[in-house]
């Protein structure tokens, strides 16, 4: 898991509702002085499928919680039992821009140097106590930035293979 520098501002989670009729953005930010891109999600119309089991319709609206990981590039999106339908998934950008900490990656044999352990960065989504596995469509967008298109509520953190 991508660690942030010792320091770093934390962003504030962020409490809102995702409404199906219509696409709902939110952006995260750290709290230093240029309010620098921690994440960004959207969730384009459409995108909600179930929560708990029960479908939900075109009219539905689900409160959401984005919770940033403290002292890493990851969240938790809650509620853990919302999944989004397969057609219209919500798109998760995380951004490790400034503060990243790609020494990180130093400590394996598998990275040479920073750089070979960021080309190596996808977003990557908890599916059991401690088991991961690569989110849908994760990939580096530009440099120092990655995205996936998300299933479900849970836990989405920045990593790369051991």
């Amino acid at each position: 898991m991508l660690p942030q520098q010792a320091g770093t501002p934390a962003p504030s989670a962020a409490t809102f509702y995702v409404v199906n009729s219509r696409t709902v953005a939110r952006t995260l930010r750290h709290t230093d002085n240029a309010l620098t891109l921690f994440t960004d999600l959207e969730f384009p119309s459409a995108s909600l499928a179930s929560l708990d089991g029960t479908t939900l319709g075109p009219d539905d609206s689900v409160r959401v919680t984005v919770t940033p990981d403290v002292g890493l590039y990851g969240v938790s999106l809650s509620p853990a039992g919302l999944t989004f339908s397969a057609g219209a998934r919500p798109t998760l950008t995380l951004s490790y821009a400034r503060y990243g900490n790609l020494s990180a990656g130093l400590g394996s044999s598998r990275y040479a140097d920073a750089q070979t352990y960021a080309a190596a960065l996808d977003v990557w989504r908890e599916v059991g106590l401690d088991r991961w596995s690569r989110a849908a469509g994760s990939a580096a967008t530009r440099s120092d930035v990655v995205t996936a298109r998300i299933s479900a509520g849970g836990r989405y953190t920045v990593a790369a293979p051991r």
